[in-house]
């Protein structure tokens, strides 16, 4: 047994740059699964406003970590077989039999288990309390507790770890029972690829796909069916970045090889054939990073934005600290109520601010006409807005103006979508203006629909109507004081949440849901980062023994030194940034789709999403180029050597 530990200890010795690399990013994802764990059953999340909704999602976002730990698991244990495939072969031809590799791999795993546990779980303990102060600041509140260890979380890391190492076991045993030694010895050489007419069809059913998932992106409407639309558009992504990195690429230096005057220059031969060598037997890893960085700047562009977005959203539902929205002016008997409740809890109440609309018509545009279908019960899957009328005496009374309009004119405010010009709202034809301001913006019955408010002389015939009572006021107390008042007052007008809004109320709810969101996007972000990082190392270390032989043989065909270094160099580069580049084009295509869904949550600040946009590209473009700094270098010593 000894001689096996000895084996294993001389082999972790000499592939440092692997198994470091590799417990690295074990230990890391280790940790986030324990974080996850130890927040979503901490038991003092129970006193959040969101408490399920908060709870659901640490669920999803800790289900969404093990399946990216086990998939990172199994691709970095195919890569460890294949460099330890001639090691293995070599112990079999000094004597050893099938079932002492077997003995050798269960140990190797053994180990890997109990160092990646260890450091995982320690590394999670220290990390969670920063962890849980960073979620407890996002969601705005004090009064979370998190035990030093949360053995819940501990037993269970344990659990789900420990049983996909017994997963890597199997396959490896596996590998090791149908394999003879003649096999490990010599493993297999990569085959010439012959490409026929089904791998064209593959590299433009590529094209076609992707194209089509990024005209769905670019020509969602914000209706309820916006999700389900870009969902289905991020599926034929995935679909098509694959298609087009394994097969379109090969496809287009196939084209340019058939191109004499172009291919036949020694700069052209050499790098297309080099790159084409390097499509085929890297175009799924390609396309693996291109995704995994897709995922991070789309995953943390919707999260940071909706939590930047939370003041727009607060806005539009409460206009007012207190809006209460009825189909008629309040009664004395309420005003009364308000001034008594308001007492109780010693808040100082502002004048108040009413007015009358028309009832939001539900409906859909059709160029400049709007097509009215009537009320809430109503809408259908082409339902996009709400249309509310306002008569201009309303308008300048509350927006302190001075406005006169012809009988056919109207001004528009939609801050979803400029709307000017020749309007028609249902059987009414106006010459509208579009207005850039008003504070008095609202969202009746909180609906998804963005409401589009039109100033007219006077509201239409026969036109229902609701009344807007707004309320400001002044509370010295806590935030917990605020809420006690705005959920009390709430309570004893006896109002539904879609006729009341309080803007500590929604507040706390939406930062409670939107933190929980941020938090859930970082962690998931930072495991696909890991990952992203193992990818291209390996992928590096990969291309590094394969291009020792391309050295070899460029210089043996007249090439100098300094050209075969520039020539795979350039090459090297050229295959490392097209991920990157793929990437940042998923994200242009996907922030139209992004904003229509936002839309729904009444978030219309464009210039803040292309400001947090742009921002994590840079981010995202520094982190990359430092990976690829870091790993050129063991890429370099790798050829170096040969």
């Amino acid at each position: 047994m000894m001689l096996f530990f000895k084996l294993i200890n001389s082999s972790f010795k000499r592939n440092l740059k692997v198994y470091v690399p590799y417990l690295i990013s074990m230990t890391m994802l280790v940790a986030i699964n324990y974080i996850f764990k130890a927040v979503e059953i901490n038991r003092s999340l129970k006193d959040l406003p969101s408490a399920a909704v908060t709870k659901a999602l640490m669920q999803t976002g800790s289900t969404f970590i093990i399946l990216v730990t086990l998939a990172f698991m199994i691709y970095v244990n195919r890569f460890l077989w294949q460099q330890r495939q001639q090691e293995m072969g070599l112990y079999s031809m000094l004597g050893m039999t099938r079932r002492n590799l077997q003995v050798l791999t269960v140990i190797e795993k053994c180990y890997l288990l109990v160092i990646s546990l260890f450091l995982g779980i320690l590394f999670g303990v220290i990390f969670d309390r920063l962890a849980f102060l960073g979620f407890a600041h996002l969601l705005q509140i004090d009064h979370l507790s998190q035990p030093c260890i949360e053995w819940g979380a501990v037993i269970n890391t344990i659990v789900i770890i420990g049983g996909f190492f017994l997963i890597l076991m199997v396959i490896d045993l596996i590998k090791l029972f149908r394999l003879n030694p003649n096999e490990l010895w010599h493993p297999q050489q990569t085959k010439i690829a012959h490409h026929g007419k089904l791998f064209t069809f593959a590299g433009l059913l590529g094209v076609a796909v992707l194209a089509y998932a990024y005209y769905l992106t670019i020509t969602v409407k914000p209706r309820i069916s916006a999700l389900t639309t870009f969902m289905t558009a991020v599926f034929l992504v995935v679909i098509g970045t694959y298609l087009i990195f394994i097969a379109g690429s090969i496809i287009v230096l196939k084209l340019l090889q058939k191109n004499k005057g172009y291919y036949y220059r020694p700069r052209h031969f050499i790098a297309v054939s080099g790159m084409l060598q390097r499509m085929e037997q890297n175009g799924a890893s390609l396309a693996t990073i291109c995704l995994l960085c897709s995922s991070v700047l789309v995953i943390l562009f919707t999260s940071l934005t909706m939590y930047a977005g939370i003041n727009d959203t607060v806005n539009s539902f409460a206009p007012c600290d207190l809006t209460i929205i009825t189909s008629q002016k309040l009664t004395a008997q309420q005003e009364s109520t308000i001034n008594s409740v308001a007492k109780k809890h010693h808040a100082h109440l502002n004048k108040p601010v009413s007015f009358t609309t028309s009832t939001p018509q539900y409906g859909y545009w059709e160029n400049n006409r709007f097509i009215n279908q009537g009320n809430l019960e109503k809408m259908t899957n082409q339902t996009t807005n709400t249309v509310i009328t306002m008569s201009t005496a309303t308008y300048n009374r509350i927006a302190d103006k001075h406005i006169k309009l012809a009988a056919n004119k109207a001004l528009i405010y939609s801050p979803a979508k400029e709307h000017r010009g020749a309007l028609q709202i249902g059987s009414q034809k106006y010459q509208a203006t579009p207005i850039y301001n008003f504070n008095y913006y609202f969202n009746p019955s909180h609906a998804i629909y963005s409401p589009i408010f039109i100033i007219t002389n006077k509201l239409p015939a026969n036109t229902a109507t609701i009344n807007f009572t707004g309320i400001n006021y002044h509370l010295n107390g806590s935030k917990k004081a605020h809420l006690n008042f705005e959920n009390d007052l709430q309570y004893q007008l006896h109002l539904p949440n879609q006729a009341y809004s309080s803007r500590t109320n929604l507040r706390s709810q939406l930062t409670s849901l939107y933190g929980g969101i941020v938090f859930l996007g970082i962690l998931i972000s930072f495991a696909l980062g890991i990952t992203t990082t193992v990818v291209i190392y390996f992928k590096q270390i990969t291309e590094g023994y394969e291009d020792q032989y391309r050295f070899k043989t460029m210089q043996q065909v007249g090439l100098s030194e300094k050209e075969t270094t520039k020539s795979i160099h350039s090459q090297v580069l050229m295959v490392f940034m097209l991920p990157i580049v793929g990437a940042i084009t998923n994200l242009c295509f996907a922030i139209p789709a992004i904003r229509q869904i936002l839309i729904q949550f009444n978030f219309y600040n464009v210039r803040l999403m292309a400001i947090i946009a742009v921002s994590i590209t840079l981010v995202l473009l520094c982190l990359y180029f430092a990976i690829y700094g870091f790993t050129t270098r063991m890429y370099r010593k790798i050829v170096e050597q040969g």
